[in-house]
């Protein structure tokens, strides 16, 4: 066997065994029951949706907004490492074989996601268009295509030297895929297919006038990087990921507010462990869920589906700030000072409370609209933070048998 499409199956290899055994971890957290109810939930509000929609709709143009993500975004996994821009580049000639099961890889695992989304856009689709819709199998085909020739995009885009080229170009490739599915779906699969060809030959034009080279390291491990940061980063909310590496934003501004904890000894965990949840991922993620939770509970009128909402989001905050505690459990400095190791979870639990009640406050303000408010949902900020305390108490408790 070829030494480089050796080494990608011993990489594919190692790396599938690290997202079974955290996607198992995942699963017993519950955490595919709680898509499950989303799914079922979401079918259904989709279904009353589809009954309300205007004739004058614009179908095409929906569902080509809905599935540009999907097929433009097309991240290649090259699951490289740092010690490979010295020890694999002498034999750049020699790895393509590596770099095509890379794209093999990252076409089929991110189809699966694509096949899912364009599923879920075919009652809307067969909505609109009735009689006159195509069929689902040639409509999927085309969208796999499609799909291929973002990844070969993604891997021409990878190999420009500058910069500016690789954003315009990804912006470009962004546009072309909205106006052919909005051909594809507006004007069928023969319209679209022109289209399709002329960005083709167009970005073909583009990369021979660009400056190239023929593999970018850097940009390839830097992107892996990300990639592999982002996917420990989800998991890390269900179980202590011991690959993941450190990640410090300064995000001067919100740092500030850690200045809010008193200055006292009791209270440097509370401090370090503000900055913690300010300076990390976890903020984004938190902010990302509460805005997400915002806009849904916005559009809702029906009060049993405003609380059932609001208290999906608040579990799936609860869960990702579990996390928080993890943090500095290995930390050295902790045992220079004469701080009792005894308060670093209490304290990652108060700070995950008080992030956690201040989400509970701007979640609750869609809840005073006319057209969903009932005096019983009054009961859901309660709830809210009932189940927040029960959250942080368990984690303070399970983590009572081991040693800090």
């Amino acid at each position: 066997m070829n030494p480089a499409a050796a080494l990608w199956k011993n990489r594919l290899t190692a790396h599938l065994k690290i997202v079974s055994r955290y996607t198992a971890y995942a699963g017993q957290s519950g955490f595919f029951l709680f898509l499950l109810i989303v799914f079922i939930a979401s079918s259904y509000f989709y279904g009353k949706a589809l009954e309300r929609i205007p004739e004058t709709f614009p179908y095409a143009i929906v569902i080509a907004l809905w599935l540009t993500p999907f097929i433009a975004v097309s991240p290649i996994r090259t699951l490289l490492r740092e010690a490979d821009l010295i020890f694999l580049l002498p034999m750049e000639a020699r790895m393509g074989p590596y770099f095509r099961g890379a794209m093999l890889y990252s076409y089929l695992s991110q189809s699966f996601l694509l096949v899912v989304a364009f599923t879920a856009s075919m009652p809307l689709y067969r909505h609109g268009y009735g009689e006159n819709a195509q069929p689902f199998l040639a409509l999927l085909l085309f969208a796999l295509a499609l799909k291929f020739a973002n990844m070969l995009g993604a891997w021409t885009e990878s190999a420009f030297v500058r910069t500016g080229h690789r954003v315009c170009f990804r912006i470009c490739r962004f546009a072309a895929d909205a106006v052919v599915l909005y051909a594809l779906y507006r004007y069928e699969i023969l319209a679209a297919s022109i289209v399709l060809l002329a960005a083709i030959g167009a970005a073909a034009a583009w990369a021979r006038l660009s400056r190239r080279i023929p593999v970018n390291w850097p940009y390839l491990r830097r992107k892996e990087a990300g990639h592999r940061l982002t996917m420990l980063l989800f998991f890390n909310g269900f179980i202590d990921v011991e690959e993941l590496p450190s990640r410090v934003k300064p995000r001067r501004l919100l740092s500030g507010l850690a200045g809010l904890v008193p200055f006292r000894a009791s209270n440097a965990f509370r401090y370090l462990y503000s900055l913690t949840l300010l300076r990390s991922e976890l903020f984004g993620i938190t902010m990302r869920i509460t805005l997400l939770a915002v806009i849904i509970l916005l559009f809702v009128e029906s009060p049993v589906t405003f609380a059932v909402v609001y208290m999906l989001f608040q579990v799936m905050t609860n869960v990702q700030l579990s996390a928080l505690g993890r943090f500095h459990r290995h930390s050295v400095w902790t045992a220079l000072y004469p701080i009792p190791g005894t308060l670093r979870r209490p304290s990652a639990a108060r700070i995950a409370f008080i992030a956690q009640l201040v989400q509970i406050a701007i979640m609750t303000l869609p809840l005073f609209r006319p057209a969903v408010f009932t005096i019983w949902l009054l009961a859901l900020p309660l709830l809210g933070v009932s189940l927040a305390w029960i959250f942080r108490m368990r984690g303070i408790r399970a983590a009572s048998g081991h040693s800090e």
